[in-house]
């Protein structure tokens, strides 16, 4: 009977382990889409991160924006999205592959205006 018991255990182990091992894979390989709106006529912006759909992704970027001039801008897979604002142009939106480097890129895309605009990081969002 102790026998039984143990070969009853480690087939219970085992199972456990097989269903822990699945559902690590799956959240491992979930993939969340980030994306910016952005209307270039009021300024107006909204981001959208965090989803597993393409497509709710970019609606709730364009409700964050929230005006009816708003365009969808990239949208991109596993990925960070920031935004920066500057004083004389809109925003300057940039992607990496982590939240610094979004941000070094959006600001760098947001001096590109001219002379004198005064850019800062507004927002960073991750996909995961």
């Amino acid at each position: 009977m102790p026998r039984l018991l143990r070969l009853v255990s480690l087939a219970v182990l085992f199972a456990l382990t097989l269903v822990a091992g699945t559902g690590a894979r799956a959240q491992e390989s979930q993939k969340y889409w980030v994306t910016y709106a952005y209307d270039a006529s009021t300024g107006a912006w909204g981001l959208g991160w965090g989803r597993t759909d393409r497509q709710t992704t970019i609606n709730e970027a364009l409700h964050r924006c929230a005006k009816p001039g708003c365009k969808v801008g990239n949208v991109s897979l596993n990925r960070c999205v920031a935004v920066a604002t500057g004083t004389q142009k809109g925003p300057g939106f940039g992607f990496a592959n982590d939240a610094k480097t979004a941000q070094a890129n959006a600001l760098r895309f947001c001096q590109q205006g001219p002379a004198g605009s005064t850019c800062e990081g507004t927002a960073v969002r991750c996909g995961g």
